[in-house]
């Protein structure tokens, strides 16, 4: 059965009385002074020219989208959603077709800049629709122009990719499952996974996700676009200027992965170094070194303890209050350290945290292990769709005892994954003189500026910003925001630098040297 609509009162005609009365008060209001309705006019047109503007294409309509009003999670104010179908296989145009989700946020000026922004979020496997807080933060570049997001194929409203068993809600305990201690139990899943996968990972790749780019640019009918790419989302961008370098006005690349990094041996690499650099700063550091002696030796004892006899605790959920038995393994501990790494702010709480687990207390190293999980949401198909593609190819798995069996991890999701391939150019530097800002974190765990500056050896018309202090993507930083966004207005990245550019040195981060107490 179907549910009755609801009556439309907007139709129905007004009663008699009703009529009379609004006569008089269109009498009345047509005695009023003329300055009071000239004052009326004015203040309209006010409001009006500060609301955003919705250019008339995008409410009617353009190159196949049918645009309509939407909300983006973290955004104050309403997108304009469409969705655009693009060839599944771009060597194939007249094959099946995939539909790709589009949000644009309209400029706040009604005199627009004709060119764009586009962002590209990381992962891979996170959607660009999911950036509403790096939006807000980048805020001022709608002045002039519009924030352009297209979720990458495999991600977010662009799902092309899927299997019931990794498709089910995310939930507050998923962090504790015995999939990320037990490796049977996990490779079962993710065989289970690839039986009734439904999509073609094999055009899931960067490549892909630009092709279908530059149908959006059309369809739009934009002729030029300014990129901002964090992360992955720097490796989409540094691929759209080798191959479609005259579409492209400026580049803003933040925790910059060249196509040269590959994940995830590399990332461990740096997050290894990040890591000593940690152990020795706590070591020159009075309260630390008194607090956490030998820690580095502390926590290469607790993983061989932990790779030898795995551990069963009882821990409440911090989110929920719910008493979980949960068993952590070497590699349990390290996955859920990894993540910590990104922000300087967690690194101080690194130290106290490998010194309780090593006392058999993990409930704080639970706290930020629930907090993480709430925070991502990536799709993990679309993650190993592009990994498996371009990352993997030819790595082995790292002969490092402490980060060994992650690396091992991803190594063994390929194995019979039907991802793609790319040819040998991929891995090529991108060589340009497209306008380029470069931005680092100087204890950024996966991206460190030596990437950037890999990078930037062959852009020839670039500004690398090092924010010491900061770990990974720093625009969202007030002074790196206020330079990105005169960068987009001048396209000039070796202009005057600005005053609080002086500034960007932060402090190194203290170390936490007391116990960490978690309660529901």
């Amino acid at each position: 059965m179907r549910t009755p609509p609801a009556p439309d009162h907007a139709t129905a005609p007004p009663p008699a009385n009703f009529r009379s009365r609004l006569r008089d008060r269109l009498r009345d209001r047509l005695r009023a002074p003329l300055s009071a309705v000239v004052l009326l006019l004015a203040l309209t047109a006010s409001l009006t020219a500060c609301s955003p503007s919705v250019p008339p294409e995008l409410a009617a309509g353009s190159g196949g989208l049918a645009f309509h009003t939407c909300r983006l999670r973290h955004v104050e104010t309403p997108a304009r959603c469409a969705y655009l179908d693009v060839p599944e296989d771009h060597s194939a145009p007249d094959g099946a077709k995939i539909s790709i989700h589009v949000a644009i946020l309209p400029a706040l000026a009604r005199r627009k800049a004709p060119d764009p922004v586009l962002l590209f979020a990381g992962g891979p496997g996170q959607a660009a629709s999911d950036l509403g807080r790096l939006v807000e933060a980048l805020s001022t570049i709608r002045r002039n122009r519009d924030v352009i997001l297209v979720d990458q194929r495999g991600t977010g409203k662009s799902k092309t990719l899927s299997c019931a068993t990794l498709d089910a809600p995310r939930k507050d305990d998923d962090w504790a499952d015995p999939r990320h201690t037990d490796e049977t139990l996990a490779l079962e899943d993710w065989k289970r996974c690839m039986a009734e996968l439904k999509g073609n990972p094999r055009t899931h790749r960067t490549d892909d996700y630009i092709a279908d780019l530059e149908r959006v640019r059309q369809a739009l009918g934009v002729a030029q676009v300014n990129l901002w790419g964090g992360s992955y989302g720097s490796r989409v961008a540094l691929r759209y200027m080798k191959r479609h370098p005259q579409v492209i006005r400026s580049v803003v690349l933040d925790g910059v992965a060249p196509t040269s990094l590959r994940l995830p041996n590399d990332a461990l690499v740096h997050t290894d170094q990040l890591l000593r650099e940690r152990f020795a700063a706590c070591a020159a550091s009075p309260g630390c070194a008194r607090a956490h002696p030998d820690l580095e030796a502390r926590l290469e004892r607790l993983l061989a303890d932990l790779a030898a006899r795995p551990r069963t605790v009882s821990l409440r959920n911090p989110a929920t209050g719910k008493l979980l038995q949960v068993t952590f393994s070497d590699r349990m501990l390290i996955s859920l350290l990894w993540p910590l790494f990104y922000s300087p702010e967690a690194v101080r709480l690194v130290p106290q945290i490998i010194q309780q687990a090593s006392e058999g207390d993990f409930a704080p190293l639970a706290v930020l292990a629930a907090q993480t999980i709430r925070e991502t949401d990536l799709s993990i198909l679309q993650r190993f769709a592009v990994l498996c593609a371009e990352d993997m190819t030819g790595q082995s798995p790292l002969s490092s005892q402490r980060w060994g069996g992650l690396a091992r991890r991803f190594m063994d999701a390929c194995r019979g994954f039907p991802a793609g391939t790319v040819d040998a150019e991929f891995f090529e530097p991108t060589v340009s003189a497209v306008p380029t800002l470069l931005i680092s974190g100087s204890l950024d765990p996966v991206t460190p500026p030596s990437e950037a500056e890999r990078a930037a050896q062959t852009l020839s018309n670039h500004r690398h910003i090092v924010v010491e202090g900061w770990g990974h993507i720093a625009s969202p930083h007030p002074c790196v925001r206020r330079v990105i966004a005169r960068f987009f207005e001048t396209s000039d990245p070796n202009a005057q630098p600005l005053a609080c550019e002086a500034d960007l040195k932060l402090p190194a981060p203290h170390f936490y040297a007391s116990p960490l107490v978690a309660t529901p």
